[in-house]
């Protein structure tokens, strides 16, 4: 009988605040990652990685490399959806960088010339990239009070990617990531579970590259969200919530900030916190 009550009592409270408050969705901005200064580009690709030499990749994984280079240059590809921009394809497979030189700046004179050479204004390179498998071991709860232990087996492709204007200024060094849960096995302890081979991936190392260049793009564009906020309701904040849904922030706000020198310090507080979220709207309205 004491449960069923507190459980009444519990759906009672739920029906009533639900009833005392509405959603309001408010849409934000936020600015891209890489910020350019023209409205058209020309972007000119390069590869620094040479996934060709014994000292930075195995041979019996070359392959796998290789793949992994030419879907993320499909991913990149996708530039070429947008008439803002033109993308080139320069040189896939650029030679004779040392293994140690693949995390340092390219010389200035050498962004300005290639960038010269092909008549663009910004230059894209791939600098290194790394595939390979982790292990995580996690810890499943059963019923019961027992538990088990799960190795999950994840393949991860990072690339490390610099983007220079003509003049060999950095504008920026990103690193895109990708992974996927290749396997799950118990984690039975003294049992040794084996990792395959990179060469044996090769098609989900492509599908992981081409979404790696796919989300490198979206660097270059806003995105946008819609937040949920709670509203107070009632026949005091009916007109102020019509305006709010109607998106007249400004209308809104003359009435909140009425009903904010309420004598009531209820109705005072409620509508300084409704006043709070179009002011919140109005903000993202207007970074828009």
């Amino acid at each position: 009988m004491k449960v069923f009550i507190r459980i009444l009592l519990t759906c009672s409270m739920i029906i009533f605040f639900s009833s005392c408050t509405a959603i309001v969705y408010i849409g934000k901005r936020t600015d891209p990652e890489i910020m350019l200064n023209n409205k058209h580009h020309g972007i000119l690709f390069v590869n620094l990685f040479d996934y060709t030499s014994v000292r930075v990749v195995k041979a019996k994984e070359e392959n796998s490399y290789y793949n992994g280079v030419m879907s993320l240059l499909d991913g990149l590809s996708s530039f070429a959806n947008d008439s803002s921009f033109k993308f080139i394809v320069g040189d896939t497979l650029k030679k004779g960088i040392d293994k140690e030189l693949l995390t340092t700046l390219l010389p200035v004179d050498s962004v300005v010339t290639i960038c010269s050479r092909y008549k663009t204004d910004l230059l894209l390179t791939l600098d290194s990239m790394n595939l390979f498998f982790d292990w995580e071991t996690v810890s499943n709860d059963e019923y019961y009070g027992y538990s088990n232990k799960i190795k999950n087996l994840y393949l991860k492709c990072n690339f490390y990617v610099s983007l220079y204007n003509s003049s060999g200024d950095l504008i920026n060094r990103s690193e895109v990531d990708q992974s996927l849960l290749y396997r799950s096995v118990p984690a039975y302890t003294g049992v040794l579970v084996l990792q395959p081979s990179l060469s044996r991936v090769v098609e989900e190392i492509s599908s992981l590259s081409f979404q790696a260049g796919q989300d490198y793009v979206t660097k270059f564009y806003p995105t946008f969200t819609q937040e949920s906020r709670q509203l107070y309701t009632g026949k005091t904040f009916k007109e102020s919530n019509e305006y709010i849904f109607a998106k007249n922030w400004n209308k809104a706000s003359e009435l909140l900030e009425q009903l904010v020198k309420s004598s009531n310090p209820e109705i005072s507080a409620k509508a300084h916190y409704n006043l709070d979220v179009v002011k919140e709207a109005l903000d993202a309205n207007t970074h828009k």
